[in-house]
């Protein structure tokens, strides 16, 4: 009785994921990562943690996430696309006979992506009704006219990392009603991904691309 032939297994291969422009690009590697062929990469997700690009202590609990849009021989191209922190920072955040002013929006960016951000503050003692509904009318008129000035990816870096509005958005706030504590814990471009009929076209040099990769061997 003869064999049933063997199916030959896919090469696996190691391809090294890099930051974008604005975070370094090609000298800021984020990540290895496992693939068959370079277009299973296309619209992966890649999570880094905060501190990789802050100095900031607090970031020790907040996630960057990093889509891949394009492969190239020299390794994956990524873009930023969001960050979020831990449950942990969040609570560590919420404290007795304090109020809790939270907003959850959508924007658009210059370049007509959408993005939600989510935004806590907590005053420094309880305040009425009246003096959560300006505060919030204060963040969500901020963050739509930022949203307006910059393409996706770099108002998500002003959001995440550079913290580039929170001293002008607690000031405002401030005059309403005393902020003791303000986080944007969570913002995601929920419309950037690279189309079904596109992903061929993302990648460059394909034969090029495997030929480079590291291939990964199991170890036994």
């Amino acid at each position: 009785m003869s064999r049933a032939p063997r199916v030959k297994k896919k090469r696996r291969l190691w391809i090294t994921a890099f930051a974008p422009d604005i975070l370094g690009g090609m000298d800021k590697p984020l990540a290895k990562v496992l693939c068959t062929t370079p277009s299973d990469l296309i619209n992966r997700v890649i999570t880094v943690k905060g501190t990789e690009f802050t100095r900031d202590f607090e970031d020790r609990g907040m996630n960057l996430y990093f889509r891949i849009i394009k492969v190239t021989p020299a390794g994956a191209q990524t873009t930023l696309i969001g960050h979020e922190y831990s449950r942990e920072i969040i609570s560590s955040k919420v404290r007795r006979r304090m109020s809790r002013v939270e907003l959850i929006i959508r924007v658009y960016t210059k370049d007509g992506h959408r993005v939600k951000v989510s935004i806590l503050a907590m005053t420094a003692h309880r305040c009425n009704y009246a003096h959560k509904k300006e505060i919030r009318k204060i963040f969500e008129e901020t963050i739509l006219e930022k949203a307006k000035n910059y393409g996706y990816e770099e108002f998500i870096y002003n959001l995440a990392i550079r913290k580039a509005w929170h001293g002008e958005m607690i000031k405002k706030a401030n005059k309403i009603y005393p902020i003791r504590e303000f986080l944007i814990y969570k913002s995601r471009a929920e419309t950037v991904i690279v189309p079904p009929d596109e992903i061929d076209k993302a990648i460059e040099g394909e034969e090029e691309v495997e030929k480079r990769a590291e291939t990964y061997v199991v170890r036994r």
